[in-house]
């Protein structure tokens, strides 16, 4: 038995979340990013980064630029 992954703690029968909170998780990292097309754009650049195609100095500013500040919902 383990503890929900959308972070709501809630317990699981052995499952990684309880019916229908992997979509409200995916929902919160979608407006954590400020949008789908961020996420998308911070999921691609984390590949570019991995793979030496860009470099630490461009990967932190687009995080930045696209995560500025603190975190707007109060994740992490």
């Amino acid at each position: 038995m383990g503890e929900c992954r959308c972070g709501c703690g809630n317990p699981t029968s052995g499952a990684y979340f309880l019916p229908g909170h992997d979509q409200k998780l995916r929902t919160m990292l979608v407006d954590e990013a400020g949008g789908l097309f961020a996420l998308q754009e911070l999921v691609l650049s984390a590949k570019k980064y991995s793979c030496g195609e860009m470099d630490s100095e461009e990967f932190l500013d687009l995080v930045r630029r696209i995560l500025p500040g603190e975190n707007k919902r109060g994740l992490g």
